[in-house]
């Protein structure tokens, strides 16, 4: 009898008995959803894309992603066990075309409860083209000039020519790449650099890789310089013969490095006249020959010849 009026008490008054559970459950619902904590980031969107389609408008390379759960669950998880990605792969023309975002957890975010994942947007819409390949050459830009007395006597890219693909009215437009600013100052030996290829357009990619090596050959610059007036002396004169006057000035051209040019002065070249031949008075021809530092090419000298005078000196005539 005692179990007859418990169980007719239990199912007693029934609806209302439910409603107060269900709205109990809710309550409880709502307070673990109030005590949830937020975490923010963003990752990359993973984008699927049919064979010979490319992309022909900007479209968001990211999204922001939100994590609510109990903060010791959702905190320690990495951004990269959050995948967001959009598929496009079912389309076969050209067109428009728009599709939902898909979350994807993976690795310490598969056994979390509860967690909730939002993307923002939670779709993107892209315009898709038929896809064109085009090889380039790449043109480097340099800036600047190596340290004082030194040049860039030659360089090499490797590659010359790169490819790129993209959509098909993008490609179009593009008619060479240049690299980002290779800079030479105060540079004085030998580089081998890697450098970005320089395109502000995302739409485009490059197959092979966006950089390229240069490879620059630094050397002393060498400059051609004519010093003038330069003194003309005269070796191995007999003591008993001088010059019926003074010899004249002369000129010389020579080729070296800026650096040891620049350091010359007209005092550390001469034309000489070797007179070691001349034992007797009268008009002789001689030639000159330049006498300069070791480490200059002597390109030119003047005057290549002398008519002069020799008459007996005043030690001859007193002997």
């Amino acid at each position: 009898m005692k179990r007859k009026n418990i169980l007719t008490n239990l199912f007693a008054n029934w609806p209302a008995k439910i409603i107060s559970l269900a709205a109990a459950v809710i309550l409880f619902m709502f307070y673990r959803i109030n005590a949830m904590e937020e975490r923010f980031f963003s990752v990359p969107v993973l984008v699927n894309l049919p064979p010979g389609l490319a992309v022909a408008n900007p479209y968001p390379r990211s999204v922001k992603i939100t994590l609510r759960g109990d903060a010791d669950d959702i905190f320690p998880i990495p951004e990269e066990d959050i995948e967001v990605a959009a598929d496009f792969g079912r389309y076969s023309s050209e067109g428009k075309y728009r599709v939902p975002l898909r979350i994807v957890r993976k690795g310490s975010a598969l056994n979390i409860e509860p967690l909730v994942v939002k993307a923002e947007p939670s779709s993107i819409s892209i315009i898709l083209e038929h896809k064109l390949e085009k090889s380039l050459e790449v043109v480097p830009v340099i800036k600047g000039t190596p340290a004082h007395g030194y040049e860039m006597v030659q360089y090499t890219l490797t590659p010359r020519v790169v490819e790129i693909s993209g959509p098909k009215s993008q490609v179009q437009k593009i008619d060479s790449l240049i690299t980002e600013e290779i800079n030479l100052t105060g540079r004085t030996e030998d580089f081998f650099d890697r450098v970005r290829i320089k395109l502000e357009n995302p739409l485009i990619q490059f197959p092979g890789g966006a950089s390229v090596v240069i490879r620059g050959i630094i050397r002393e610059a060498e400059i051609i310089k004519t010093f003038e007036p330069i003194d003309i002396i005269s070796i191995d004169l007999s003591p008993y013969l001088q010059l019926s006057e003074p010899l004249p000035e002369g000129s010389i051209k020579i080729q070296g490095t800026q650096n040891a040019i620049e350091s010359l002065t007209p005092d550390q070249l001469r034309l000489v006249v070797d007179c070691i031949d001349i034992t007797q008075p009268g008009d002789y021809t001689l030639y000159p020959e330049a006498d300069i530092p070791l480490g200059y090419v002597i390109l030119k000298y003047e005057p290549r010849e002398l008519i002069l005078t020799f008459l007996p000196s005043a030690r001859e005539e007193e002997r």
